[in-house]
């Protein structure tokens, strides 16, 4: 597994900067101008992930790792990512990062898994949304299965 992977996000698929981050990878989140983004992956080493044709063959030319994604259902471009570059779609309460501005977090107490953010200073825990964030990971899991067996 490649669990050093790190991602930069175009704009155009924010959600998927939050489940990577959510699974444990470095991921930022992009809006600014390809040129920009094209010269942060390559300085810091980021997998570029987009929806953009143009972004994609500029970055491609530069020896930036590119996934180009069709469509923009989570569960599947998740997958891809799984697949491609062999991150883990498990989750992880040790390795997970705060949604909001990436840092690592730090899990506060352990039998009730309440996390705090050592960057932002937000708290987390698994309440009521955490029934969706299963479904979903347990969605990309399957798919994940699925393309490793084709």
């Amino acid at each position: 597994m490649r669990s050093e992977a790190r991602f930069i996000v175009d704009a155009m698929l924010g959600n998927i900067t939050t489940w990577l981050r959510i699974l444990g990878y470095d991921s930022i989140y992009w809006s600014g101008g390809d040129r920009e983004l094209i010269e942060k992956a390559l300085k810091e080493g980021r997998i570029i992930i987009t929806k953009d044709r143009g972004l994609a063959s500029t970055a491609l030319r530069r020896g930036v790792e590119v996934i180009l994604v069709n469509g923009s259902d989570v569960p599947e471009i998740i997958a891809e990512v799984s697949k491609r570059y062999g991150i883990d779609v498990y989750f992880n309460p040790r390795k997970t990062r705060c949604p909001k501005c990436n840092t690592p977090l730090k899990l506060v107490r352990q039998d009730e898994y309440r996390w705090l953010c050592p960057g932002c200073g937000k708290h987390y825990w698994v309440g009521g949304h955490w029934r969706n964030i299963s479904a979903v990971l347990g969605e990309v899991r399957r798919l994940a299965e699925e393309a490793w067996n084709r």
